[in-house]
């Protein structure tokens, strides 16, 4: 997500120790692989977590890419990946570096660098040789460009414009996106008949019978507040702005009926929560891919690509929310949870 997105990931909650954080993170693994996959049970029933259609071409599908065999990287030149600003940035760089690391490459890692803008820049400036994106985030604070009204729309301007401005590419995109979400409590939809963001007109004229939490720079976005305001008629809708984590206090306690959040959250997990469907994709497309220099990946032969594919194509909704758990909710290290995920889905073996 772009700097000013970023903050609102930067939470953390008590820690309850590695022990519970190991419990969950089982959940997440063999959800991409061939394996049969645990996470599918604990994921949010409310949630939308599948691909949209016009994503597929461009997605690494669960279960259809396999891990190179050996270290082709042996002797290959080193590579030096970024990481942005949160939590789950830190997870994901992790997860790429590991195991192109287990495949032989000599890979290292810049962490933390920043948003969207200031890791595109450690880009262009040979400081990092690749880096994994929220692809939406290339075309609207990278290329400063309308946000597409589609997935794969989304993923094409996004190459276009690496390829053209960059000299980079853009590898296969996750299974997953961490988009937007409006959410409300499970039984608040149920007694207004809430399945999309367009259905809160029906707790009053214009939503006037309800407030939604958020942080305060959602308020005035075109994909957020502002565009549900303009393009689902909630002009008669309250706003309750707040911290980072505290939309879910907001809603527990009633101090407002819906909440901004991410569809990555972890506290999705508990089932608590009816995630309301975008029709009109105000929200924008934010699945993540691997940003490469062309060079590298011309360097590094084609092993190395499909490695990285095979990471991405592991990331379902409910893998990425269970790692989120584990870091996030349960105080692990992103290193060691990256570590046993992709052990669990046959790194080692």
């Amino acid at each position: 997500m772009s700097t000013t997105t970023t903050g609102r990931r930067l939470g953390r909650l008590p820690l309850v120790g590695v022990a519970a954080a190991a419990a969950v993170l089982l959940a997440a693994c063999g959800s991409g692989g061939s394996s049969s996959s645990a996470a599918s049970s604990t994921a949010p029933s409310s949630a939308n977590t599948s691909v949209p259609a016009d994503a597929v071409a461009v997605t690494a599908m669960p279960g259809t890419i396999q891990l190179p065999a050996g270290t082709p990287g042996a002797g290959k030149p080193a590579i030096v990946i970024g990481d942005k600003n949160f939590p789950e940035e830190f997870v994901l760089g992790e997860l790429y570096r590991q195991a192109l690391a287990a495949k032989g490459y000599a890979v290292s890692i810049k962490s933390n660098i920043g948003g969207s803008e200031l890791i595109d820049t450690a880009l262009s400036s040979n400081q990092i040789e690749m880096y994994p994106e929220y692809l939406g985030e290339i075309v609207t604070s990278v290329a400063k460009e309308n946000a597409p009204t589609s997935a794969s729309a989304t993923y094409r301007a996004a190459q276009q414009f690496e390829e053209s401005q960059r000299q980079s590419t853009v590898l296969l995109q996750t299974p997953f996106q961490d988009v937007d979400t409006v959410i409300v409590p499970n039984a608040y939809a149920q007694q207004h008949g809430l399945s999309s963001v367009g259905d809160l007109t029906k707790v009053g004229p214009g939503g006037a019978g309800a407030t939604i939490a958020g942080p305060v720079e959602f308020r005035t976005r075109e994909t957020g507040f502002l565009g549900m305001q303009q393009q689902y008629g909630l002009t008669g809708m309250g706003y309750l702005p707040v911290q980072a984590g505290a939309q879910y206090t907001a809603i527990d306690q009633g101090t407002a009926q819906a909440a901004d959040a991410f569809s990555t959250d972890y506290q999705l997990l508990s089932n608590k929560y009816t995630a309301l469907t975008d029709p009109k994709g105000i929200f924008g497309f934010q699945y993540v891919a691997p940003v490469v220099r062309q060079s590298v990946v011309q360097a590094e032969g084609p092993e190395f690509t499909q490695t990285l594919n095979w990471v991405s194509s592991l990331l379902s909704t409910q893998a990425i929310q269970a790692l989120n758990s584990a870091v996030q909710g349960h105080g692990a290290q992103p290193a060691d949870v990256a570590a046993q995920f992709l052990a669990a889905n046959g790194l080692n073996k």
